[in-house]
């Protein structure tokens, strides 16, 4: 593990753009990403539990028992936030380890497309991650009830900082994925090549060997993924756990209507921001399984358009990759058990959307 750890990146073109990226990638040659990691780590634990302090003794109304809870289960998102990145930080060789093979799979001739790939969803993800940041603060709330006091003030900076941070978290999950997503590019230009040139009868081609180098590809990217997996476990588990219980504490408390405004409408905009973290984060995770299933699709449609004229390992090549890619087992797990495909997210919404409605029931 040592020794996968003490690799580096050559290709400057394909490393990671997010702050939490920079950092472990070079953590081993700089000791100051270790302390700087360690040092927000042990300040989401510390806030954590600062605002279960402060929330006990605090003078703002809980206006039933359901946000009371909701108040509690929001705290615990820190606390498991500066856990997961202590332990991200002791299992970084296997994000080092998945750009190793990453590095193989883009750099035969398909690099600029990556780039753009790259480029373009990086964009978007930062858009997004701005607008949930200057949205995501709950404190202006208060404003109301406080008063534009320099109390008022230092606590909205110190929960605009740590919505940065929890943005950041945010960013390099969903970064991870869109690089997982890009290493189907090289395959799916290998498969439009091949294509072309089973459809172009002057152009001799060897299809047992173009189709042993898509096999190969498959493998590396699957491997890749896989590292990449085992990396994120605790994190995506951190995510969905916090996430999929604050959605469910705001729509308990939409549901439980009290004669206050204030607080439906509080309970209105955390429940749409926390889904739309959801649903937006869930897509790129669901969309590395979906490319692997369009891979087997792409593959046993080009199938037919083979003759009885191709050799026995041809047809082998191709059996032995769609046999591959039949296992459907390729993408992120859920706790490292239940992989997140479009069946796992309609049972998981199921299951959310029950227990939401029966929330107040049990709460009261």
């Amino acid at each position: 593990m040592d020794e996968t750890a003490s690799v580096v990146i050559h290709n400057s073109l394909h490393k990671p753009t997010s702050i939490l990226g920079r950092l472990l990638v070079n953590l081993n040659k700089n000791v100051l990403n270790k302390i700087i990691i360690w040092t927000i780590s042990a300040s989401l634990i510390v806030q954590a539990f600062l605002k279960l302090y402060w929330d006990s003794d605090s003078n703002f109304i809980i206006y039933n028992n359901i946000m009371k809870y909701e108040k509690l289960y929001s705290q615990l998102y820190g606390l498991c936030l500066g856990l997961t990145l202590l332990h991200l930080t002791s299992h970084h060789s296997f994000y080092i380890k998945y750009f190793n093979v990453y590095q193989t799979i883009v750099k035969n001739g398909y690099g600029s497309d990556v780039t753009k790939f790259l480029s373009k969803k990086t964009k978007t993800i930062q858009s997004f991650l701005k607008l949930a940041t200057i949205c995501g603060n709950n404190y202006f709330n208060f404003y109301l009830k406080s008063g534009f006091n320099s109390y008022m003030i230092i606590v909205s900076i110190v929960s605009c900082t740590f919505q940065m941070l929890y943005a950041l978290f945010l960013q390099f999950i969903i970064e991870c994925t869109i690089y997982c997503q890009s290493s189907f590019i090289p395959l799916n230009n290998l498969l439009d090549a091949f294509m072309r040139q089973q459809n172009n009868r002057s152009t001799p081609i060897n299809i047992d060997g173009v189709a042993r180098i898509i096999r190969l590809h498959y493998k590396k990217t699957t491997k890749s993924i896989n590292c990449m997996n085992t990396f994120l476990t605790v994190a995506i588990c951190t995510f969905y756990l916090y996430f999929i219980g604050h959605c469910i504490f705001a729509f308990g408390i939409i549901l439980s209507y009290t004669s206050s405004t204030n607080l439906l409408s509080y309970a209105i905009t955390r429940f749409l921001g926390g889904t739309c973290y959801l649903v937006f984060t869930t897509y790129h995770l669901v969309r590395v399984n979906q490319l692997s299933v369009q891979m087997f699709d792409r593959v046993y449609d080009f199938s037919f358009s083979l003759n009885s004229s191709h050799s026995i390992i041809t047809m082998n090549e191709i059996n032995l990759f769609l046999l591959r890619v039949n296992r459907n087992d390729v993408g992120f797990t859920f706790a490292g058990l239940c992989l997140v495909s479009p069946s796992f997210v309609s049972s998981l919404a199921t299951i959310s959307l029950s227990i939401g409605l029966a929330l107040p029931s049990f709460i009261k």
